[in-house]
């Protein structure tokens, strides 16, 4: 790779390989316009694992720039698949618009871009980028003296655990966990890890948690040990540095006491094919074959249920009483698993929104959610005597109607995923909004109405009405049709002429002028004069046809003497009070113009532009 500090650098290659040293081992997408592109080794990488066409672009330190780019509408497919091949990603994306880098610092300058997230194995959000029926763990392993410990955050759902573990069932414990990424402050025999982010020392660990859910003593957290602390540490600092100004979704930590649950070594797991085969599949195993869960997050739960089975005696009971509840009553188990099918995902969709990756469809999803838990328990107590692992659960699943009551009112039923889409506030939630929705509404309807009362007026039923940023609203007409409108006495004035398309304007159609007032009803007035020799009016969008041919091509333009000027202006002997006119082709330049607007009021479709002062037409 060149150099950052080559002379023959350009801006936008000194700001890339800038971005880069942060980025470091992690393939960078470089925003530019509607795409993320790749330079240098990382272009070739991403070339060879996405298929992709490898290109050059220019020359760096004089070399040509290997390059190659994914579309950014389509980007999270080809970070589902660098994720999957082992790659980690950086995202640079233009922290300001061209608009706003051209206002600040001149008309060449070049726009900032940051990094505004690392995206890693372990630090999944996104619904494309995850698997619905696995748990996406990021592991730390953490160490003070002889002692370790595990720190694991599925960040997608908010779980948060800490594990104290012997040296010897550390392996056994990340084979459980089935880690998307395992982070470490060093080499850890027989476990591969990722780079860590530093953090990885008890007290900074300890400092963390409590500025993270804003605690002043960890005792409520079951006073997690040093090792514990130390692995909650780097956990918490890897988070930080690749979520960058975002905030992961982590519930408050759980201690997992190691001889809660059995522990099944990677060899005998993959023996026994609990979760997946030998082959790393998840069909054919035991999993898949007991799997009849209606819900997403039924099945992760599954999968984790058996991948640490019980040891405690009393926990087994507890839940056998449940699953035996259910059984006996197939009616009742019908209606549950009903109540189930119809819950989104709430878990990842509170992740997506705590992330601020979040759509209004999250939002519903959380809201219908929590409806129907809180119905699921008013049927579930209505049972009767539910067993005591029910009757402990139950209370979690209400207490939200405040927020159910202003998600309700806020969002539609159906909202869309895009925000920019709009249209997922609901109608009455906000008076200024909707005031603006039924302008806009009635802005339709009205332009509908002129448009049908320029087709009846002119005959052409194809006739539209057109907006763009350069010449406004418009009327638009195949070319064949132009003629009817071209006529004099039309009312149209001519603004462009495409290929199979010509663009009028008509005195409705155009926008009210800023700065123009209306103190009539057939005559518009400027507030205040144009400024000298500011304006040029051509003569058939300003003044209709020209009272005097234009002269041909070949004669003398403008004429040689003021009569003659004044002539072929038809403008009235010279005085005092006449403006001063200077000839240019195709337009007359007034010095001091002041202009009213003559409409007839039988046809508003009638009007022209004429001078009022002392010179008549």
């Amino acid at each position: 790779m060149a150099r950052a500090d080559a002379p023959t650098q350009t801006p936008m290659m000194a700001q890339y390989h800038r971005l880069k040293a942060e980025a470091g081992d992690a393939l960078l997408f470089y925003r530019m316009g509607d795409f993320f592109e790749l330079f240098f080794d990382d272009a070739k990488v991403a070339a060879a694992c996405l298929d992709i066409a490898l290109t050059k672009r220019g020359a760096d330190a004089g070399e040509a720039v290997p390059m190659c780019g994914v579309p950014v509408h389509a980007a999270e497919s080809y970070l589902a698949r660098l994720i999957k091949a082992g790659h980690r990603v950086a995202i640079a994306q233009q922290t300001e618009s061209p608009a706003e880098a051209r206002k600040a610092r001149g008309s060449k300058a070049l726009v900032e871009r940051a990094i505004i997230r690392l995206v890693t194995p372990g630090t999944l959000t996104e619904e494309t980028l995850l698997d619905s029926g696995t748990a996406n763990w990021l592991a730390a392993i953490g160490r003070a003296g002889d002692d370790y410990a595990i720190a694991a955050a599925d960040i997608s759902t908010g779980r948060f655990e800490l594990i104290a573990c012997a040296p010897g069932d550390l392996v056994a414990e990340l084979a459980r966990l089935d880690a998307a990424e395992v982070i470490a402050d060093g080499k850890v025999p027989g476990v591969a890890t990722t780079a860590s982010k530093g953090g990885f020392d008890s007290l900074t660990g300890e400092r963390a948690l409590m500025a993270r859910f804003g605690v002043t003593s960890l005792d409520g957290f079951g006073a997690p040990g040093r090792a514990e602390l130390a692995a909650a540490g780097g956990l918490l600092a890897y988070l930080d540095a690749t979520q960058k100004e975002a905030v992961a979704f982590l519930a408050a930590p759980r201690r997992v006491a190691r001889s809660s649950h059995m522990a099944i070594d990677p060899a005998t797991r993959d023996s026994l094919e609990i979760c997946r085969t030998s082959t790393g599949a998840i069909a054919g195993s035991l999993l898949a074959t007991i799997d009849r869960c209606v819900t997403a997050p039924g099945r992760r739960l599954l999968g984790s249920d058996l991948s640490a089975p019980l040891t405690a005696r009393g926990a087994i009971e507890a839940r056998l009483a449940l699953v035996q509840w259910l059984h006996d009553e197939p009616i009742r188990r019908e209606r549950v698993r009903l109540a189930l099918r119809a819950m989104p995902d709430i878990g990842r969709a509170l992740g997506r929104l705590v992330a601020a990756r979040g759509s209004p469809r999250d939002l519903a999803m959380l809201r219908d959610g929590l409806i129907a838990a809180a119905e699921l328990k008013r049927e579930l107590e209505d049972e009767g005597s539910p067993p005591d692992l029910l009757a402990s659960l139950l209370p979690d699943l209400a207490g939200h109607a405040a927020l159910t009551d202003r998600l309700s009112a806020a969002i539609v039923a159906a909202p869309p995923i895009d925000t920019s889409k709009g249209s997922y506030i609901a109608e009455g939630y906000d008076a200024a909004l909707d005031a603006l929705r039924v302008a806009a509404s009635d802005g339709r309807r009205a332009i509908a109405a002129l448009e049908a009362r320029y087709r009846d007026a002119t005959g052409v039923s194809a006739l539209k009405i057109r907006h763009n940023a350069v010449l406004g609203y418009h009327i638009e007409v195949a070319a064949r049709h132009a003629d009817r409108l071209m006529a004099p006495d039309s009312g149209f004035t001519h603004r462009q002429t495409l290929a199979g398309v010509v663009r009028f304007n008509s005195p409705t159609s155009t926008p009210k002028r800023a700065g123009w007032s209306k103190p009539g009803p057939t005559r518009w007035r400027p507030r205040r004069p144009i400024s000298k020799n500011c304006q040029r009016l051509p003569w058939a969008s300003r003044f209709g046809s020209p009272p005097q041919p234009m002269p041909s091509r070949g004669s003398t333009y403008p004429p040689a003497t003021p009569n003659a000027r004044r002539k072929a202006a038809g403008a009235c002997p010279t005085s005092s009070t006449s403006p001063a006119l200077n000839w240019t082709p195709r337009a007359i330049r007034w010095s001091r113009p002041r202009l009213v607007r003559a409409a007839s009021v039988s046809s508003p479709m009638t009007s022209r532009w004429a001078p009022t002062t002392g010179c008549g037409w």
